[in-house]
């Protein structure tokens, strides 16, 4: 097997290994949670940009198609809305699920469990609570006016992750932070959830040439995430996990044609979404097709 091959093969389940179990180390050996999350964010960053210029699936989606202005603008817009929403949310939760705890008489969140197996969980979780959000974004006409600018681009890398209307990230965001909060999740937990959902959405999305194999049934980056982005809504209509495919599989909404790469085209049909990034603000107020 060539050095490339082994490279393509290896570099995701091994950075993620590193990554997670990397971080899970640093935070039981008593590091802040945040400061592990930002470095190990900061540190997954860099790598998939590196990547994506030297191994890339597609050379011609490293450069600009007259997007990376509108993508920089969702950035800040992204994190800066989510950091607002679910400490918001979780702090009006966090109060009721501690009076269910006392009613009940147990905790809810398996707070004696080894770090890494309330991290794994939670992921479940988390999953389960977004997977249905993002199903609905597309199956209901009036989501799919907002989720249609994230399915808007004809390319896929790093930066396009966060390019999301404000109303889907506030409507995935509340969700989202309901479920750990309510259990009462630690902010080591939580942190470790945030690292995740940084370092495999940034895999999601990378314009890198690298191999799945049996993997395709667990998480939903790269090959399988391309699909979701086809503009044949007979292909795109599946893999909706943020992350992972768990609930894909249990669901019936798992897709993957093993004899292509990826899809022909991606996108929107008949798409008239506008380029710039205060246009779109008004898309969703105006009737959309997802065609």
């Amino acid at each position: 097997m060539k050095a490339l091959d082994v490279i393509s093969w290896s570099i995701f389940p091994v950075t993620v290994a590193a990554v997670l179990l990397g971080a899970v180390w640093a935070i039981d050996a008593g590091h802040a949670p945040s400061l592990v999350a930002g470095i190990g964010t900061l540190t997954s960053l860099v790598l998939v940009v590196t990547l994506e210029r030297l191994l890339p699936y597609r050379k011609e989606w490293n450069q600009g198609q007259g997007d990376l202005r509108t993508d920089l603008l969702y950035l800040p817009s992204y994190f800066g809305i989510n950091a607002l929403v679910q400490p918001l949310v979780a702090a009006g939760v966090v109060v009721g699920g501690a009076m269910l705890s006392n009613a009940l008489g147990i905790g809810l969140w398996p707070s004696e469990w080894p770090l890494l197996a309330q991290f794994l969980l939670a992921c479940l979780v988390v999953e389960f609570f977004d997977y249905w959000p993002h199903r609905w974004l597309h199956e209901v006409p009036f989501l799919w006016r907002f989720h249609a600018i994230h399915h808007n681009p004809k390319r896929l890398y790093w930066l396009n992750a966060t390019r999301a209307h404000f109303g889907e990230v506030v409507f995935r965001g509340v969700i989202n932070a309901v479920p750990l909060a309510l259990a009462g999740a630690s902010a080591e937990v939580l942190a470790l959830v945030g690292l995740a959902n940084s370092l495999i959405g940034l895999f999601q999305h990378a314009n890198i040439n690298f191999k799945l194999g049996p993997l395709t049934w667990v998480f939903s980056v790269g090959e399988m995430h391309r699909w979701h982005h086809s503009q044949d809504v007979s292909e795109a209509n599946h893999n909706y996990g943020s992350n992972f495919l768990f609930w894909d599989v249990v669901f019936g909404t798992r897709f993957r044609d093993a004899t292509r790469s990826g899809p022909e085209r991606l996108g929107i049909k008949n798409d008239s979404i506008p380029a710039s990034w205060w246009s779109q603000l008004s898309v969703p107020f105006k009737t959309q097709k997802n065609d």
